[in-house]
């Protein structure tokens, strides 16, 4: 009996000892309000998750402005994070620190180096198997694609297709394009792995800023509520 005991206990502790340990990258704060108004703000541990969406702002005074004349606001550019082939953590962009390209850039140094503030909203759940194959090999898929430089100068014109008539019957979701605009690539990654619902979030006329809330489209099901992400505590 104590040596079947024996066994069970060693197994447990072998099989504990065996799960990878889940490697954390800074910080995130989380907000709470009591009754009173008072506001606590805790930090804990970002330890990433695919489909990620992180949300950059480097306090850039010229895309303050442009944005501003296509009706929106910082943040500026976004991201969303995956699995490479080799089982590490990486983000995949569109157009990073205001490049033409999209790129595949490892999570450690792409969120220590960033030079401004980073938002992070997690998604709610583990991706499938499959769902984590498919967000892999299309971010690998797109990855030296050229940035939608021309249609990011549209947003600011009347040829968007951003709200009203043309957002209802034009707007859409691509699963693949030669050109992509940086919340855009987002979408569609996150379409294709079901935390987004292509039926409902329209990649084509999805800004950051609308990923940050819940106001214009809601992510809520799926995801976290966005917090903040530091280096350190």
């Amino acid at each position: 009996m104590l040596s079947t005991i024996g066994s069970i206990v060693i197994s447990t502790f072998l099989a504990v000892a065996a799960e990878p340990k889940q490697q954390s990258f800074g910080y995130l704060w989380d907000q709470k309000s009591d009754a009173s108004g008072k506001v606590d703000v805790t930090a804990r541990p970002y330890i990433p998750r695919e489909g990620d969406i992180l949300l950059f702002d480097d306090m850039s005074p010229f895309w303050t402005k442009l944005y501003k004349i296509a009706g929106t606001a910082p943040p500026f550019h976004a991201g969303i994070v995956f699995k490479k082939t080799d089982g590490s953590f990486a983000v995949l962009e569109s157009g990073p620190d205001d490049t033409l390209h999209v790129f595949l850039l490892d999570i450690e140094p792409r969120l220590y180096n960033f030079k401004g503030s980073i938002q992070v909203r997690q998604a709610k759940r583990s991706l499938t198997k499959e769902e984590s194959e498919n967000l892999t090999n299309f971010a690998y898929a797109q990855d030296g694609k050229r940035y939608a430089m021309w249609r990011l100068l549209l947003q600011g014109t009347y040829v968007r297709h951003r709200g009203g008539y043309k957002e209802k019957y034009l707007a859409t979701t691509y699963d693949d394009r030669t050109r992509w605009l940086c919340a855009e690539i987002v979408v569609s990654a996150a379409t294709m792995v079901n935390l987004l619902d292509r039926d409902k979030v329209k990649a084509t006329v999805t800004y950051p800023l609308d990923m940050v809330d819940d106001v214009r489209i809601d992510l809520s099901a799926t995801y976290e509520p966005t917090v903040y992400w530091s280096s350190h505590k």
